[in-house]
């Protein structure tokens, strides 16, 4: 079985302010945070547990999940797992990207939104 997966976790603070969104500069506490690791951590062994299924997944947080090492390293992982056909995220790219040279390029998929204010 193939399925799409739209991940959305606890994450809903962001580096940057655009006014039109309500996570704008919103910052979470270190627990927080911590939760929201976790819980992404559970997702992707679970995704790796299931070898048996075909996986495209989609995160689509509430905030900027890539300026955290622990997004970076799920798709980094995600992009090597053989039952995982695409991993993609939406992401306004305002973090260093070295770490996409780790990831499998050809299921590495970044859906980026452009800020001109804030670039």
């Amino acid at each position: 079985m193939h399925l799409t997966i739209l991940y959305r976790g606890s994450l809903i603070s962001c580096n940057y302010g655009c006014e039109y969104c309500p996570f704008a500069k919103r910052q979470q506490t270190a627990a927080e945070l911590a939760i929201d690791q976790q819980s992404l951590e559970r997702f992707v062994d679970w995704i790796s547990q299931h070898p048996q299924h075909q996986f495209s997944i989609l995160f689509t947080p509430w905030g900027e999940a890539l300026i955290h090492s622990c997004y970076q390293q799920a798709l980094i992982k995600l992009t090597h797992l053989p039952n995982v056909n695409k991993a993609a995220i939406q992401t306004n790219l305002s973090c260093n990207l070295d770490w996409v040279e780790e990831c499998n390029k050809d299921k590495l998929a970044l859906w980026a939104t452009f800020h001109s204010e804030w670039v």
